[in-house]
């Protein structure tokens, strides 16, 4: 895992002048291709099936998979959570067969660790055999629980409101490159 200080170099030549780099899109190419190998090799006998959680893991999950060098699968769903209560509710189910399947559930940010593992509980009672978690940002001081995902591109303390790289703020900058905090925002 990598933690990083914000860089000084821009994200894109427009880059926002509201948005602070904390990895810019090289680190955060490198970390995914090299988070994909590892994934990879640790799990290559498996069949694994990787569940991105709509909508913030979306380009993680798509440059993630194509990084993995071994067949894999994927789906998406949508995840509901009361971070007090733990109530999760799936919003769209998974549409295959998850029984004796191996499943990595891909998402954008961990931080309280409540949801994890109620999902992970939820996967496991309908047949999973194996559920392990990759985020593309942990976020370590938040958490409430002692869940820890198997896989993290990045762990950094929580530095303000996350952007970049499929994380968005009021519906803008999910398209910049890298992972940038919003100024202001600590």
């Amino acid at each position: 895992m990598t933690t990083t200080v914000p860089q000084t170099a821009e994200m894109t030549p427009q880059n926002p002048p509201d948005v602070d780099i904390l990895f810019d899109a090289a680190t955060v190419r490198d970390r995914v291709a090299a988070l994909g190998q590892q994934i990879g090799s640790q799990i290559g006998g498996e069949d694994p099936i990787l569940v991105g959680l709509l909508e913030g893991s979306l380009i993680f999950l798509s440059d993630l998979v194509r990084a993995i060098p071994i067949p894999v699968r994927f789906e998406l769903i949508q995840v509901h959570s009361g971070v007090d209560s733990g109530v999760v509710r799936i919003e769209y189910p998974i549409p295959v067969d998850i029984a004796g399947q191996s499943i990595v559930v891909v998402k954008d940010v961990v931080s309280s660790g409540v949801t994890e593992p109620y999902l992970a509980q939820q996967l496991r009672d309908h047949g999973a055999r194996q559920v392990r978690f990759a985020a593309l940002v942990d976020l370590p001081d938040d958490r409430k629980t002692d869940f820890r995902p198997d896989y993290a591109a990045f762990s950094t303390p929580r530095q303000g409101v996350l952007v970049g790289y499929g994380l968005k703020h009021g519906g803008r900058y999910g398209n910049l490159p890298g992972i940038g905090r919003v100024r202001g925002s600590e």
